[in-house]
């Protein structure tokens, strides 16, 4: 079995997000000085001869990564020191460090050759954080789609989702406005994740609006946006030495076997069943002791 990799979009600017993120303002080693503004580089002259010898491998090696620690000022590739996400539309890319971020958006140009391409071009750079000492520890971009019937399906706009050490999670437009921010612990956020909103098919499930009232309050343009408070709950995953990942299935009810056997297994003998099935949320975890669990919490 084989598959191949198609070349959707290009980044063009990754020299200006580098610089932006790590506060370069040092000079740029020759090599790199031949080359364009938004390129990152170095020279490739003696790669050939070095192929045939191989004695210059090393020094090669060790001039990339003098070059990398003069631009950066530490070594090893900046980009695993980032917060990176990407739209699942691929149109919003976000790149952040520490306080900051950067917000790449997608762009078509014409290249040399009068083919259209996509690319991803900054759109805005800024300070996230609002708190001492907090820095950005994960991120989200998630699409939201218009409520009218007749929308052709792309989305209206894109919000960013940033959650900190802090604990908080923050909800930022496009242009970097923050729409909301919510502390929903005090311990760092360590994974964002997002499942595709359902209309309830069950009785006694009150749908959310919190995520159409945002989206009404970036397209009114307003600079003052109060949109009310997050509603959440904060569920406990006992039983488990240790969660590394997790997976929200959705709101779901038992059939009567499953319900009439899990009220046999905790009620006992005389345990009664209820005439219909509560409907509750599963939640899958991974982790250790036991590496998968399921959780299910009864609304």
């Amino acid at each position: 079995m084989s598959c191949s990799l198609l070349e959707f979009c290009r980044l063009q600017e990754l020299k200006t997000v580098r610089d932006f993120l790590f506060n370069s303002q040092k000079t740029e080693p020759v090599e790199e000085k031949t080359q364009s503004d938004n390129e990152l580089s170095w020279d490739t002259s003696d790669w050939e001869s070095a192929w045939d010898s191989g004695d210059n491998k090393e020094e090669e090696a060790t001039s990339a990564t003098v070059a990398e620690e003069e631009t950066t000022g530490k070594s090893g590739p900046w980009l695993q020191d980032c917060v990176v996400s990407l739209s699942p539309c691929s149109d919003l890319l976000v790149v952040a460090r520490e306080h900051k971020a950067v917000f790449l958006s997608a762009k078509w140009r014409t290249d040399d050759s009068g083919r259209e391409e996509m690319t991803l071009a900054v759109s805005w750079t800024g300070t996230l954080s609002t708190e001492e000492g907090e820095c950005v520890s994960s991120s989200i971009c998630i699409p939201l789609a218009s409520q009218k019937r007749s929308s052709t399906g792309r989305p209206d706009w894109t919000c960013v989702v940033v959650g900190f050490t802090s604990g908080y999670v923050r909800f930022y437009t496009e242009n970097g406005v923050l729409l909301l921010a919510q502390l929903l612990h005090e311990d760092p956020v360590l994974r964002l994740k997002c499942r595709t909103y359902e209309i309830p098919r069950h009785p006694g499930v009150s749908e959310q609006h919190e995520e159409n009232q945002v989206a009404r309050a970036a397209a009114a343009g307003s600079d003052v946006i109060q949109p009310p408070p997050l509603a959440y709950k904060k569920w406990g995953l006992q039983d488990m030495d240790t969660i590394v990942d997790h997976s929200s299935v959705g709101v779901m009810t038992l059939c009567v076997f499953d319900q009439m056997k899990n009220a046999s297994i905790l009620g006992g003998f005389n345990a009664s069943v209820k005439g219909s099935p509560p409907a509750m949320s599963q939640y899958i975890t991974v982790g250790g002791g036991p590496y998968t669990g399921f959780y299910y919490a009864v609304e």
